[in-house]
Order: C-alpha cells, then structure tokens, then sequence
C-alpha cells in the first residue's frame, strides 16, 4: 500500500493540475489526486467516530501512536513535501486535497503542525545534512519536531519577536507551540539583535536550557510554551522568506481543514433536521429552519470558492488570495459551527456528538497563525500596495 500510495503522490505532482497561475487552476482532481484523497477517508472511515476520537485525544501524545505509524507505513505523510525532499510534491492541490479530507472527520493526527509546518520548514529551509537526517524521520513517523515561533508581545507578526541568538546561543520564550509536549526538536525563528534579519535554528528538546510548559487548546490538541536559557542551537541555511512561503501553506492548509470541517457539519446537521421530529413533523419542513440551512450551504459553496481561488493564485496575488480566504473561511466556519451546534439543541453542546468536537476545533484553527482582524488587515495591506505598484507601472 505504501508503494501504490507513494507512486500515486509523485505521479500528482507532476500533472497539469498542479500549476496553478498557469492558465488557472484546474478544479477537477487527477486520478492520483483522487486516489490519495480516498485513501485519507478509507483511514477516517475505519478509525473515526465520536467516541474513538476521544480516546485518542485521551493517549499521551493526544493522537494514537498506532495511528501515526500507518499513515507512514502508506507514504501519507509525505504528501506535503517536495520530490526532491522525498515527497510526494507539495502542491497547493495536495495540501488541499489531503486536508479537506481529514477536516470531515475531524481527525487529531499532527499533520499541520508536523508536516506543513515543521517537515515543510525543514525542507525550505534546513541545510542538505539536516534535511537528510531530519526528513525521513519524520516522514517516517519516528521524530516529531515543533516550530517555536510566537510571542506574546509579537502576537500575529515577526517584526517583534524578542528571542535572541548569540554566538550559536539561543535565548527567550515562545508561545503555543504546537506539539511542544512531545517534540523531539524544536525549529525556533530568533534575531542577533533590533534589526537584524530573522534566521531559524534547530534545537534538541532535551538541550541545556530548555523548559517546556505544555497544555492543551480548546479542541483538545496538544501545545507548550518553551523557554530557552542560554541554549546551544544549530542554525539553518534559510530564514524569513523561507518562513514566510510555509505559513502560506500552512495558512492554506487550515483553510481547507476549515472547510471539511464546515461540511461535516453541515452534513450532520442536514441530516438529523430530516429525522427529528418535532409537532408530528420532521425539522426541517419548517421554512425558518430551511432558510438558515440554506444560508450555511452558500457560505460553505463560496468559501470552497474562495480556497480554490487561493490554491490557484498566481505568485505575484497567491499570499494576498490565502491570508483572505482564510479570513472568510474562518468567518463562515464559526457561523455553520453556531448554526450546527444551535440547530441540535443541548446535545449539539456535548461531546457525545461529532459536531461539538468539529466546532471546537474550529474555534482552535480559526485563531492559528492570525485571527480574522490580523487577516483582513494584511490582506488589505497586500492588496493595497499591489494596486499601487500596477498603478506605478501603468
């Protein structure tokens, strides 16, 4: 299976589907797209319900080891990397594909913070000798490595990030790290001093200097707030623009587990209207209740549009067309998640159903890497300076 899977990835990579700007985004899968897509819901169809997945939330990691391991013995978690880094490609098609997938059954495995972020950053930014040593561990399920970036005074941005780096040293504390309980390294972003360009550094959890502080977000998901005192840190070849090009995937990749998310509920929702009884009469033969269903389905169909118009997006508009269709696809999300929770009455409230699971995991992703107002205010900054440079040139 993990050879079909794999030959499936490297074949998607190099269709025509994944050039996106060129000529426009084709919106139908390939057959290797498609096939990858069902292999993560045949995963979800046989491992996902409501009360298995919280006992995997309840395991020590947060996710089931059991689990992770058969998504690398497939090739799965290779998905998000590119050939040359042993991956299946990348493509803003794949990340898609592939997150949208588990978003419908609200899965807990690490692959964004893991894969998109972490494997994604080793892979931009890391020198040929980390990369060989770090990538296909992590592809292969058997090292977790976190990325340490926010702070609190920094919130959203990277101009006010405070850790510093001195002669291969690192120190300072940084937020919400995700996976940061269990990470067996960490990627931290640090500056030599006020103005000096960001540069990114591995560092060994169990280094000299490190403390870690973890807890658990809203949905359950694992984080820490790390400190380093003073601690020995190897540097990486990359820097700023190589972080700047994977929190636009990342940022792209919650957009689309957003928008599985969203249909999941929806679906649900859908459903039990049809079944409930209510005055001798189902929920949703009552054209009030039909009205506010009909109002989620057209957010979720336009925010389909809007991710898909993002993984399109030419080089020039891609990190202005991803920052705004995060900002209403996190909008849309929260209002389908009120509108499900609301629609299923007290017991939409528990955690006996998957749609209170799904809502709270909205509520965890629709904050990450920036809330709406951080996104709408870049996104008007981008766009704004765009049509000043086409003005300039015109």
């Amino acid at each position: 299976m993990r050879h079909e899977t794999a030959t499936a990835g490297r074949r998607s990579a190099r269709s025509s589907h994944d050039n996106p700007g060129d000529g426009g985004l084709n919106f139908d899968l390939s057959d290797e797209q498609a096939m990858l897509r069902d292999l993560v819901q045949r995963f979800g169809a046989d491992r996902y319900d409501a009360a298995k997945r919280l006992a995997y939330l309840r395991e020590p990691r947060g996710f089931a080891d059991a689990n992770w391991a058969m998504l690398a013995e497939t090739g799965l978690l290779a998905f998000a990397l590119p050939e040359e880094a042993g991956g299946f490609g990348g493509s803003p098609v794949d990340i898609i594909t592939v997150m949208e997938a588990l978003g419908r059954f609200v899965a807990v495995e690490p692959v964004l913070p893991a894969l998109i972020l972490s494997a994604g950053l080793v892979a931009a930014a890391g020198t040929q000798e980390q990369k060989d040593a770090l990538l296909p561990a992590i592809t292969g399920g058997e090292a977790i490595v976190a990325l340490a970036l926010f702070e609190t005074q920094a919130r959203f941005g990277l101009d006010r990030l405070r850790t510093r780096v001195t002669g291969g040293r690192i120190s300072g504390v940084k937020q919400m790290v995700l996976g940061g309980g269990h990470a067996d390294r960490f990627i931290v972003a640090a500056r030599a001093g006020d103005g000096a360009p960001l540069t990114l550094h591995l560092v060994e959890a169990g280094a000299p200097g490190v403390s870690i502080d973890p807890y658990r977000l809203v949905d359950g998901s694992h984080a820490a707030d790390v400190r380093f005192a003073d601690t020995p840190a190897e540097q990486m070849a990359g820097g700023e623009a190589d972080l700047a090009g994977v929190m636009d995937q990342a940022r792209l990749a919650v957009s689309a587990e957003l928008l599985g998310l969203m249909e999941m509920m929806f679906a649900a929702t859908l459903d039990y209207l049809k079944t409930r009884q209510q005055f001798g009469q189902p929920l949703g033969s009552f054209q009030a209740l039909q009205h506010r269903m009909a109002d989620c389905y057209a957010r979720l169909e336009l925010s389909r549009s809007q991710l898909y118009r993002a993984a399109g997006a030419g080089a020039d508009g891609r990190a202005a067309a991803i920052i705004g269709a995060k900002a209403y696809i996190a909008q849309s999300a929260v209002h389908i998640g009120e509108e499900s929770v609301q629609l299923h009455g007290g017991i939409g409230t528990t955690e006996e159903l998957l749609v209170g699971q799904a809502f709270k995991r909205v509520m965890a992703l629709v904050t990450l890497l920036g809330d709406v107002d951080h996104d709408m205010d870049a996104y008007r900054t981008m766009t704004t300076k765009a049509a000043r440079e086409d003005q300039a040139r015109a």
